[in-house]
């Protein structure tokens, strides 16, 4: 029993043991594991702080581009040296400002002194900041800014590029001296006239010369370099100013360069605006309702120019003076009505690398530059059937800031602006407040080094704090439809809501029963993250193929992201689209909805458009109209077959239809106003 029970405390300690051995060995690792996860945990530190200061350089490098750009295109009114000198006076510190980033607090001053002559000042923008560990980080960046006397009605700014980028004046001059007595000119049939003589190409207003292009004429080849020339108009909304006379309002152009004001007359002649007319009431100015007085404008300019054009109104552009420019009937975001007091023209080279790829920065950005525009240029192209470059002033409420009050506030849509039932028809195409150059207008440049894409990513005037890269795959289902044609492949993009050339879609590659092709799209920050929408077009076959979710939506995008997918179906489908035509600017579209598809609004509520599921042989089906005020008008489709027709209720009824149906929408007070 002893033995027994000796055993027994033997066995009993064993365990004891053991349960020792184990906890000390717990601890160990308890150890290591501590020291492994602070370890981990300074890396991490050390990774996402050298994230939040790269972040932060690029927003400070942003806001000092963002600060030059700003000094560059301020059309001031420096009539002498002595004026110049008070704009940009020679000191250190100056326009000092604070400006809450997304990634830090920014404190931005200018140091400007005279470089080479009291009509040069060279311009440093400073941006500093705290980082993470508290001390002071900072940028900066320079250029020089030199005094050209005005010759023009226009405020006149001149840069010098210290890049390999030729400067924004272009090959110009300012005009010296006046046409001699009988000497023989050639009407440009706004008010100006060309002169040529000793290979210099003369801009000339009366007698007196105000623009010229030196050695413009090759006397071998008898062949002569134009003018650039950008023309538009200028309506002035009566319902908000009428008490604007349009003799007061001035057409400027940045640097060397001369803007011509005029109108036509009854009898078809143009006939000239100078600081003397009386345009007031006059029936020459007045579009067929009276709600615009308009004038034509042309702005020229020498080869190799990239800068501004904008408005001046007497005494400056008070806080309620909006100046509207964009598309109010576009159904794409990127042309919708902006407010700004000019328009700016910029071409966007970038710098190759070894293997004539693109160089980019420490986020993998490209590095742009601005650049300038070809000779002998005419924008619009008269070949082309754009529009003009059109500028509607207006008045409203100082808090009255986003390009969508010139719809709400009725500015671009007046009865005057109706052409064919079409509500801001008349400004369909009119450009907003920036004109990319690189699409076949870009001035000529040494490939070896630089390189430019077909479009903008974004308008250099305003440059964005960060890129992300949003990707995915838009993938074809083949098994549902046996005849699809391979073709309208082709015909498939992708674009983000900021415009097109935001986004590269692969090559398709046949997989069996699916086409598949990969995309990836920019999405550029200001500070806030990127919002908008992906969308996939099959352009002019979108009643063959249908993609869902089709667009996307994105909302504060913060960082690049990945797996977002099309699928996307062939097959017939019916496409239902139109524009709204109110009375009210306040009653449009609220909401459209298809018995069987999608339908996508555009934010103004004056466009949407609807694609109906797969059908065979033709489609039935509704779609459900909401107006956000009034009623809405019945009315009949046109399409090619079946029928689709409109009550008054807001359902629309298709029965049989096919292929593309268009359906204007009448949004009237009541039904009695109904046409």
């Amino acid at each position: 029993m002893e033995s027994a029970m000796a055993h027994s405390r033997q066995v009993g300690k064993a365990p004891r043991q053991q349960r020792g051995i184990g906890l000390i060995e717990v601890l160990i690792a308890m150890f290591v594991l501590a020291f492994g996860v602070l370890a981990l945990s300074k890396m991490q530190g050390e990774f996402f702080g050298e994230s939040a200061a790269s972040k932060a350089r690029s927003e400070a490098l942003a806001i000092a581009q963002g600060r030059l750009e700003d000094m560059r295109n301020y059309m001031h009114e420096a009539d002498t040296l002595a004026e110049f000198n008070a704009l940009y006076p020679a000191a250190a510190g100056l326009n000092q400002a604070t400006i809450n980033g997304v990634n830090a607090s920014f404190s931005r001053s200018e140091n400007i002194s005279a470089a080479a002559g009291d009509d040069i000042r060279r311009v440093e923008v400073e941006v500093q900041w705290q980082d993470q560990a508290g001390e002071t980080q900072s940028v900066s960046l320079n250029t020089e800014i030199s005094f050209v006397p005005p010759g023009a009605p226009g405020a006149l700014a001149a840069v010098k590029d210290e890049f390999k980028i030729r400067a924004p004046t272009g090959r110009a001059e300012l005009g010296k001296g006046r046409v001699p007595e009988g000497a023989s000119t050639t009407s440009n049939g706004d008010g100006t006239a060309m002169y040529l003589i000793n290979g210099d190409r003369n801009l000339v207003l009366g007698d007196k010369i105000v623009l010229t292009l030196r050695d413009a004429c090759n006397s071998a080849t008898g062949s002569c370099t134009d003018f650039v020339e950008i023309h538009g108009k200028v309506y002035v909304d009566l319902s908000t100013q009428r008490n604007l006379p349009p003799e007061d309002v001035y057409v400027h152009a940045s640097d060397a360069a001369f803007c011509s004001r005029y109108y036509i007359d009854s009898q078809g002649n143009s006939v000239a605006i100078d600081a003397n007319s009386n345009l007031s009431g006059n029936p020459d100015l007045l579009t067929d309702k009276g709600d615009y007085a308009v004038f034509n404008y042309t702005c020229y300019l020498g080869g190799g120019w990239h800068g501004n054009i904008g408005l001046l109104l007497p005494g400056g552009l008070g806080q309620g003076d909006k100046i509207c420019q964009g598309d109010p009937a576009s159904t794409n975001g990127w042309e919708e009505p902006v407010i700004a007091a000019r328009r700016a023209y910029r071409g966007m080279l970038y710098q190759k690398d070894s293997f004539d790829e693109p160089i980019t920065d420490g986020e993998g950005d490209i590095i742009y530059s601005s650049y300038g525009i070809a000779d002998g240029v005419v924008l619009p192209d008269p070949d082309s059937g754009d529009h003009t470059h059109d500028f509607v002033i207006s008045s409203m409420s100082t808090a009255k800031t986003e390009g969508s009050h010139c719809i709400t506030e009725g500015i671009m849509i007046r009865a005057d602006a109706n052409i064919g039932g079409v509500d801001g028809d008349l400004f369909r195409g009119n450009p907003d407040d920036f004109v990319c150059l690189n699409d076949g207008n870009l001035d000529t440049y040494n490939t070896d080094i630089h390189g430019h894409y077909s479009t903008c990513p974004y308008d250099p005037t305003d440059p964005p704090v960060e890129r992300h890269i949003i990707s995915g795959v838009v993938e074809v289902a083949l098994n549902i439809f046996s005849g699809f044609d391979s073709s309208i492949l082709d015909s498939v993009v992708v674009d983000t809501s900021d415009g097109p050339g935001n986004c590269r879609l692969g090559g398709f590659s046949d997989q069996g029963d699916t086409y598949t092709a990969s995309y990836q799209c920019d999405g550029y920050d200001w500070g806030s993250g990127w919002t908008g929408n992906i969308f996939v077009t099959a352009t002019d076959n979108e009643d063959k193929l249908s993609c869902t979710p089709n667009p996307q939506g994105y909302e504060g995008i913060g960082a690049d992201t990945a797996g977002k997918n099309f699928d996307c179906s062939p097959g017939r489908f019916a496409v239902i689209f139109g524009q709204v035509d109110t009375i009210n600017f306040r009653k449009v579209l609220s909401k459209v909805q298809i018995s069987a598809g999608s339908c996508r609004l555009n934010v103004d509520g004056l466009s949407y458009i609807c694609i109906s599921d797969a059908y065979n042989p033709d489609w039935d089906g509704t779609v459900t109209f909401t107006a956000a005020d009034g009623v809405i008008c019945p009315a009949t489709g046109t399409g090619s077959s079946g029928s689709l027709v409109l009550d008054s209720s807001g359902v629309a009824t298709a029965t049989g239809i096919t292929s593309k149906n268009q359906l204007n929408i009448n949004i009237r007070n009541s039904l009695k106003q109904c046409p």
